[in-house]
């Protein structure tokens, strides 16, 4: 069989291998062992690998078969996956940094792909909305993986955090730390209210859906409050910018909102995957699998605000389940393709 490239619901797996990288940086920061970084640093490269290969395959698909850019246009799913390119770069930027290292000429070039890929993310989100709001999609199509496109808008902060918090501001004018922190805010703004309204919305189609190939998109919004605390979390390490001023017990108290709803909506989506893991899978059960990494990430922000040690038994237990989920989707995706086979 020829290879016809792969879709964008191959972006989610990715992202999934790359949470493992991110867990395990967690948690060598919590536990100070550097047998950890060097893991994490090791997962990294081979994301790297990983990424080139499905980004060229993604473009190769298209270039084989352009009609496939207007199916995927007019479909809610291959639309909203094709977002995870801005977390991706988000994400690989901040592992950069973390591993290999930082400098004048990176600072640059990661400033401007970083504003790219803030504008491409918010473009997926207008056209998205403009989709829905032209009832170009059926309701029963509307599932929680229509959470992605905001996610990624919200998950700039992965990046961005890093590029406003000092020794890496320093490369930066004050003009550009205004910039940067505007648009942190702008996204947290867009982000919290799509997560309510296509939210809300997802879960009345979920409930009205027979189908359980969409039912392991549960998780998602996991990732989506996660990422939430993430950016309340960092607004006080801001502060010393004063564009805008968050005081830090305003962002631990309702950082803690949400990591109760991150604690109620992951108990959901567990009980729903291990009552129904006998059940045959689509590639959205790598839904399951990178939120889990973006709790990490939370659960530490809240642990070095609060240094309430639950948080880090939280990290663990999510770390537990991150790795559990992604053997579950691999062994899942290797049927899949035998499958078509």
């Amino acid at each position: 069989m020829r290879f016809k490239g792969l879709g964008p619901e191959w972006f989610p797996v990715v992202l999934g291998t790359l949470a493992l990288s991110l867990a395990t940086y967690i948690l060598y920061l919590v536990f100070d062992y550097y047998i950890l970084f060097i893991i994490g640093k090791i997962i990294f490269y081979i994301v790297v690998i990983f990424y080139l290969f499905v980004l060229f395959s993604w473009a190769y698909r298209y270039i084989k078969n352009p009609k496939l850019i207007k199916d995927d246009f007019n479909n809610i799913t291959s639309l909203s996956f094709t977002a995870f390119l801005g977390v991706l770069y988000f994400a690989l930027a901040f592992f950069y940094i973390a591993y290999i290292g930082f400098n004048e000429m990176v600072a640059q070039i990661f400033l401007y792909l970083y504003i790219f890929f803030y504008i491409f993310v918010f473009i997926i989100n207008v056209t998205l909305n403009y989709n829905l709001y032209t009832n170009r999609y059926k309701f029963n199509s509307i599932t929680y993986a229509s959470l992605v496109p905001t996610v990624v808008l919200s998950a700039n902060i992965i990046l961005s955090s890093t590029l406003l918090i000092k020794p890496e501001s320093s490369y930066y004018t004050s003009g550009i730390l205004d910039l940067l922190y505007f648009m942190v805010m702008i996204a947290l703004g867009i982000s919290f209210f799509q997560f309510l309204f296509i939210g809300i919305s997802a879960f009345i189609s979920h409930i009205n859906n027979d189908n359980y190939n969409i039912r392991p998109a549960t998780m998602i919004p996991v990732g989506a409050s996660s990422m939430l605390i993430i950016n309340i979390a960092f607004l006080p390490l801001f502060n010393y910018i004063k564009l805008f001023h968050v005081p830090e017990y305003i962002a631990v108290d309702i950082s803690m909102l949400f990591f109760g709803f991150d604690l109620f909506i992951f108990s959901v989506a567990a009980i729903i995957a291990v009552t129904h893991i006998k059940k045959r899978q689509e590639m959205t059960i790598w839904a399951y699998v990178f939120p889990l990494g973006i709790s990490t990430f939370a659960y530490y922000m809240l642990y070095d605000l609060t240094k309430i040690y639950a948080f880090a038994y939280a990290i663990i237990i999510f770390t537990l389940a991150l790795f559990t989920f992604y053997i579950y989707s691999w062994i899942n995706t290797y049927k899949i393709l035998k499958y078509k086979k």
